[in-house]
C-alpha cells in the first residue's frame, strides 16, 4: 500500500476581494492612492506610532520583515502587529518613504491587489519594501501584504553599477600577479564552507560590500558538485530567473542549462567577480574553535594536506541544500547478502554501463525521475518504487504560472523579480497556490490521465497547494516534468507502488509478495541534514547547539536559514538559485553591521512569545 503524504496544516490566507472601482485601476489613480499609502507608512514609522502603523494592514493582511525592523525574519499577522510594531519601531529609527516601483494592478480569480515597491531608511542602512494594497469595506486602502527588508549598510554601498570600483591603472604587478598573491594570502575576515552557487554568491556579495573572504570546497575544481553527477542532468528552470548576482547570463545559453555546463559557469563566475576560492580544502573540526572573549572564530583550515590558520569574525556554511552526505534508509533484512548492488543516487554517473540490465530506482521525487529518464534512454529496464504520492506538473504549464510567468522572460529585472516573490507570506502564497494548481492540473490533465493509468500516484499537493509546502518541508516529493513522464505513459519506465520487504541473494521481495530480480537498487533518498554537516565540519561541540534548518517556523519562515541559527557568528545558506540570490544579500549585510558594531538584537518570535500577547501562525500554516 502506497503511504500516506506527510500532514500539512499550512492554512490558506483569505484573499481580499476585489472592491476597485474601473476609475481607481487607471496609473494615474494608482499612483495616487500609492502615495497616499506610502505617506502614512512614512508618517508611522518616523513617529514610531504603533496604532497608526497597525491601521496600514488590512484585516486580512500581513506584515513580513527581514531585519528592517526586527533584525530577523519574521511574519506578522493583523493580530500580532500592534505588538511587534510597538517593540520595533522605535528600535529600528526608521524614516523617509517613497515609491521606487511604480504601481501595477494585480488580479487572480474575485481578488485584486495594487502592487507597488517603496524605498526608506533605518539605523543601518538603506530598505526597501513591498506592498499588497487592497480596498476594504470601509472603503480605506491598506496592505494585505507589507514586506520590509534591508537593504544596504550606510556609508558602505555595493561596489558596483555607479558605485563600481575605478580599477588599476597603472600597476607595478601583472593582474595574474595580483590575483596569484591574493588568492595564496587571502586574510579573510569571513571563511564560506562549500563552493557550490550558494556559498559563491554570499562570496560574491561580501566582495562587493568591501568583506575579504575565503570560499573553502572539498572538491577538485569549482563546479564539480554539478559536473560529477549524471550527464543528462539539467536545471529543471528556465534561465531568465537563475542568474548569479552581478553577472547575467550570455545571451546565447540555452533556456535550460545543463549541470556540467552550469559547473563551468561557477568557475567563470570565481574567475570573474575575483573571488578567493580553495578546493581540495576543509576544516580541521579539533583545531577550530570560537573565542568568546574576541567574538571570533580559529579556525584551522586543511588544502592538501597543508594546514592553515585564520582568525575570522563569521563561518557561513553552504553545504548544500540538504546539508548532509547521502543518506541511506535503515538495512532491509537480507542486503548484506544482495549481490547485484545497492547503491544512493549520488553516486549515479550516468545510465550508459547499464544498458539491457533491470534496475530499481526507489523514489519518485526529481532525482528518481531523472536518474530513470536517464536509465531508460540508455537502454535499461526501469522500474520505479513509489511509496508516497508525488506532485507532479509541466514545466510549460506549472513552472510559468507558479512562479510568475511575466517575470521569466528575456530581460526580467531580477532586483524587481527577487523582491516581488520575497515579499510574500507563505499563508498568501498558500491561497494563491490552490487557485492556480486546478488550473494548471486542468492544462495538464492528458498527462496525468496517462500517469495515473501507468499506476502513478500523483495528486494536488498538501491541501491542494502544488509543490511548494513540499519543497519547504519536505525538500521534496515533486516532479517538475522535464521528460520522464512521457515514458512513464508509454511504459517505457515502469512505476511499483509499495515498500521493500527484504532482500535476497539475486532479488527482491516486496511487502505485497511480488519479487524482482534487478542487477541494480537505487536509493533516491536524500541527504542526512545539515546538523550532520555541522558536526562533521565544526565538531559536536558546536553542531549540537544547531537549531533546525530548513522547514518552516511558527510564522511561515525558513528554519535556520540566513540568519541565527545557533551557532555563534554563524550563518546558513541554502537552497534554490532565486533564494539564495536574495539571501546571499542579506547575509552579507547582517555581517557587515555585526562587523561594525551596529546590529541591535533580533526580535524573535521567543521574544514576541514572552509578551504574552503572541499567536503562532502555526495554526494557519499548519493544521
Amino acid at each position: 500500500m502506497v503511504q500516506q503524504e506527510t500532514h500539512f496544516s499550512c492554512v490558506a490566507a483569505q484573499l481580499a476581494v476585489n472592491r476597485f472601482s474601473q476609475k481607481e485601476q487607471q496609473p494615474e489613480r494608482m499612483r495616487q492612492i500609492a502615495d497616499e499609502f506610502t505617506a502614512k507608512f512614512r508618517h508611522a514609522i518616523e513617529s514610531a506610532d504603533a496604532e497608526e502603523f497597525n491601521d496600514l494592514i488590512s484585516d486580512c493582511g500581513y506584515w513580513r520583515d527581514v531585519v528592517a525592523f526586527t533584525n530577523d525574519y519574521r511574519a506578522f499577522t493583523k493580530v500580532n502587529v500592534p505588538q511587534a510594531a510597538s517593540d520595533c519601531l522605535q528600535q529600528a529609527q526608521a524614516y523617509g518613504g517613497e515609491i521606487d516601483y511604480q504601481p501595477k494592478f494585480s488580479t487572480l480569480d474575485d481578488h485584486a491587489h495594487i502592487e507597488f515597491g517603496i524605498k526608506f531608511n533605518n539605523y543601518i542602512g538603506p530598505c526597501v519594501g513591498f506592498v499588497h494594497l487592497v480596498k476594504d469595506e470601509d472603503g480605506q486602502y491598506r496592505a494585505q501584504v507589507l514586506f520590509t527588508a534591508l537593504d544596504g549598510v550606510k556609508d558602505h554601498p555595493e561596489q558596483f553599477r555607479h558605485n563600481r570600483a575605478m580599477g588599476d591603472k597603472n600597476s607595478m604587478l601583472h593582474y595574474d600577479e595580483i590575483r596569484r598573491r591574493e588568492m595564496e594570502n587571502p586574510d579573510p575576515t569571513v571563511l564560506v564552507v562549500g563552493g557550490g552557487h550558494c556559498g559563491l554568491m554570499v562570496a560574491a556579495r561580501l566582495k562587493y560590500l568591501g568583506i575579504r573572504s575565503l570560499v573553502i570546497d572539498r572538491f577538485e575544481r569549482v563546479g564539480d558538485n554539478w559536473r560529477k553527477r549524471y550527464g543528462s542532468l539539467a536545471l529543471h528552470d528556465t534561465l531568465y530567473s537563475q542568474a548569479l548576482p552581478y553577472m547575467p547570463w550570455p545571451e546565447t545559453f540555452p533556456e535550460f542549462v545543463s549541470a556540467g555546463k552550469f559547473g563551468n559557469w561557477l568557475e567563470h563566475y570565481v574567475e570573474s567577480m575575483e573571488l578567493n576560492v580553495w578546493c581540495r580544502s576543509t576544516i580541521v573540526s579539533d583545531k577550530t574553535y570560537f573565542d568568546e572573549n574576541e567574538q571570533k572564530w580559529h579556525v584551522t583550515v586543511d588544502r592538501d594536506g597543508q594546514q592553515y590558520n585564520f582568525v575570522v569574525t563569521h563561518l557561513v556554511m553552504a553545504t548544500g541544500l540538504s546539508g548532509g552526505k547521502p543518506k541511506m534508509p535503515k538495512p532491509f533484512p537480507g542486503q548484506e547478502t544482495f549481490v547485484p548492488g545497492v547503491i544512493h543516487s549520488a553516486r549515479h554517473k550516468g545510465g550508459a554501463e547499464w544498458k539491457g540490465k533491470n534496475v530499481l530506482v526507489m523514489g519518485t521525487g526529481s532525482s528518481g525521475h531523472d536518474i530513470s529518464l536517464d536509465l531508460c534512454n540508455h537502454g535499461a529496464n526501469v522500474t520505479m518504487l513509489q511509496r508516497s504520492p508525488t506532485y507532479v506538473h509541466s514545466i510549460k504549464n506549472g513552472n510559468i504560472k507558479t512562479f510568475n510567468g511575466d517575470l521569466m522572460i528575456e530581460g526580467v529585472d531580477l532586483d524587481y523579480a527577487d523582491r516581488l516573490t520575497e515579499a510574500t507570506p507563505k499563508p498568501i502564497i498558500k491561497a494563491v497556490h490552490q487557485r492556480l494548481i486546478p488550473k494548471i492540473r486542468e492544462l495538464d490533465k492528458d498527462l496525468l490521465e496517462g500517469l495515473r493509468k501507468a499506476g502513478f500516484q500523483e495528486y494536488s499537493g498538501p491541501d491542494g497547494s502544488g509543490f511548494n509546502f513540499l519543497s519547504m518541508e519536505r525538500g521534496g516529493g515533486f516532479y517538475f516534468d522535464s521528460g520522464a513522464c512521457e515514458r512513464i505513459v508509454n511504459g517505457d519506465i515502469k512505476v511499483k507502488n509499495g515498500e521493500i520487504d527484504h532482500f535476497t541473494k539475486y532479488s527482491v521481495v516486496f511487502k505485497d509478495g511480488s519479487t524482482m530480480k534487478p542487477d541494480l537498487v537505487i536509493f533516491c533518498t536524500g541527504y542526512t541534514g545539515f546538523k550532520e554537516s555541522a558536526i562533521e565540519t565544526l565538531g559536536e561541540k558546536y553542531g549540537k547547539n544547531l537549531k533546525i534548518i530548513w522547514g518552516l517556523d511558527g510564522e511561515g519562515e525558513i528554519n535556520g536559514l540566513f540568519r541565527d541559527c545557533g551557532i555563534p557568528k554563524t550563518y546558513f545558506s541554502s537552497g534554490a538559485i532565486p533564494l539564495s540570490r536574495t539571501n546571499s544579500k542579506l547575509i552579507a549585510l547582517q555581517i557587515l553591521a555585526e562587523q561594525l558594531g551596529n546590529f541591535h538584537d533580533r526580535y524573535t518570535i521567543e521574544k514576541s512569545k514572552q509578551t504574552g500577547n503572541y499567536v503562532d501562525l502555526s495554526s494557519m500554516l499548519y493544521q
